[in-house]
């Protein structure tokens, strides 16, 4: 028996080291907080609070109408928290519903970095109205 019993415990040791060792990645989504949830048919402000990017690096931010148009876009610096609070003026957008894209964008090549998170919110231009308010 003790023969058989030495054979089994080395092909268990061999078996567990050689299996691939499983690491748990978790990834944090960015926080991005658009206001006013919705917009304007004229001239108006977007306000971005966001958290969560690559620290001290760019985040490229882009205006996607439903043909998948892109205008406008542009970039914003991050701190050393991977956040930026700040505004873009929307003009020139028209009636639609948009996606508006953030991701990392260290060199500002309009690409999303390797190691860079995307993040998409949703933005309607004029604002949805329920039936609701057409009575208040």
């Amino acid at each position: 028996m003790k023969l058989l019993l030495f054979p089994l415990i080395t092909i268990i040791v061999f078996a567990l080291n050689t299996l691939p060792e499983h690491t748990t990645i978790y990834a944090i989504k960015p926080i991005v907080q658009v206001s006013p949830e919705c917009g304007k048919l004229s001239d108006h402000r977007v306000n971005f609070t966001v958290n969560g990017f690559n620290r001290d690096g760019n985040v490229y931010w882009e205006f996607i109408n439903s043909t998948g148009f892109v205008d406008p876009y542009g970039y914003f610096a991050t701190n050393n928290t991977g956040g930026f609070d700040d505004y873009v003026i929307a003009d020139d957008i028209y009636r639609d519903d948009y996606v508006i894209s953030f991701f990392d964008d260290k060199n500002n090549d309009y690409m999303k970095d390797d190691n860079g998170v995307e993040v998409n919110v949703t933005y309607s231009i004029p604002c949805k109205s329920s039936l609701l308010d057409k009575f208040n």
